[in-house]
């Protein structure tokens, strides 16, 4: 997600960039996604790699924080900066926000301030590394107020909108033609794109929830709709889903994929403005709603996981029911004034220039480090 940002950074002549990479980037398991990053020709610093702990256990978030901090550490030792730059709310983001605040480095943290109140572990992380952090670049209005709220100084806090949209806006996507190549689907019929990760605090109920999904998707396969499947994210409980998304490989019209990368991922969403074309985003990824409205392109978001997100009037709820989620799915492919609706809805992430700003916002920062460091509460 931060790709423009890093891309942008290393064209500074007054920036000198260490871009480290760690998680699920170097997991073969969950489609390796460095591949994307140096195709982005990205220069990296370091792949620091975790040990592929047991993710069927709990236990496998602690210690994956752990060996961050550690590993992180030793590697900012090294590069002594000036500022570390994190993203959002991973727990692989908890542990490099832990090692740099406790290495007195100023902390730059993105995506600060949302909200996600769905039973997942996002929110305690996100405001805990936002009180960790010296620097807050928000996504939108309403988290920056959000961050204010938390007692964090109005000179720390900046609204630059959502990077991502950063390359939607100069059209850095797949082509028809390069996906009809690539994925082997028609552009003329129909496309699902289906992301669904596990929520670690309903855990007991994640297989059932799924296999709720997933008879919908087999039941719109059979009317020739074609499923574009990707994998989860590594959260607790994604084993499980990997299993069942598994069994779905024989079935006609569904295609799996470890994962798209932002290149054909956006490229399928801008598909909606072919005059021929239908594409509905369904699951309950984040990108499913701050990503599909740039397009114009309808969301489907099923249950709880973002609650409380910000979101444009493409999204709409469905509970864990195979019947509502058909149901709404058909209508988002369907019903013509509905499709209208979505494709005339207003972006509310940023107008696509995130990346230029931060460089500038970096580039004529007067560095102050013990300014930085004492931390005040506004309450």
């Amino acid at each position: 997600m931060l790709s423009p940002i890093i891309k942008n950074l290393y064209k500074s002549k007054k920036l000198k960039v260490y871009f480290l990479i760690s998680g699920s980037h170097l997991d073969k398991n969950f489609g390796k996604t460095i591949n994307e990053i140096t195709n982005d020709k990205i220069k990296i610093f370091k792949k620091i790699k975790i040990k592929h702990h047991n993710i069927k256990n709990q236990i496998y978030t602690p210690l994956y924080i752990s060996e961050v901090i550690n590993k992180f550490s030793k590697q900012l030792k090294i590069i002594n900066p000036d500022f570390t730059i994190i993203y959002a709310d991973r727990y692989e983001t908890f542990g490099a926000a832990i090692a740099s605040t406790q290495m007195n480095i100023p902390t730059i943290h993105f995506e600060g301030g949302d909200k996600t109140e769905g039973g997942t572990l996002d929110d305690s992380v996100r405001h805990a590394i936002t009180k960790l952090s010296h620097f807050h670049i928000t996504t939108n209005n309403d988290a920056k107020k959000r961050i204010k709220k938390m007692g964090e100084e109005k000179w720390r806090v900046k609204n630059f909108g959502y990077s991502i949209l950063d390359s939607v806006k100069s059209k850095d996507y797949a082509t028809p033609s390069e996906i009809k190549k690539k994925l082997n689907i028609s552009i003329n019929r129909p496309i699902v794109l289906f992301t669904q990760h596990p929520v670690p605090m309903h855990e007991d109920k994640t297989i059932q929830r799924f296999k709720e999904s997933i008879k919908a998707l087999k039941k719109l396969a059979k009317e020739n709709i074609q499923i574009i499947v990707t994998y989860p994210n590594s959260d607790f409980g994604a084993s499980k889903l990997i299993n069942e998304i598994y069994k779905l490989k024989k079935n006609k019209n569904i295609f799996i994929y470890k994962s798209l990368g932002r290149y054909f991922y956006h490229g399928i969403l801008a598909l909606i403005n072919n005059s021929n074309t239908r594409v509905v985003c369904v699951g309950n990824s984040s990108s499913g709603i701050k990503e599909t409205a740039i397009h114009g392109c309808p969301a489907i978001n099923i249950g709880p996981r973002q609650s409380g997100r910000l979101r444009g009037i493409n999204v709409f709820d469905v509970s864990h029911n195979h019947k509502k989620i058909f149901k709404l799915i058909k209508k988002c492919i369907e019903n013509e004034k509905l499709i209208k609706r979505c494709k005339n809805t207003k972006n509310i992430y940023g107008k696509g220039n995130t990346a230029i700003l931060f460089r500038s916002f970096l580039e004529k920062i007067k560095i102050n480090k013990e300014k930085f460091l004492t931390k005040k509460i506004t309450y």
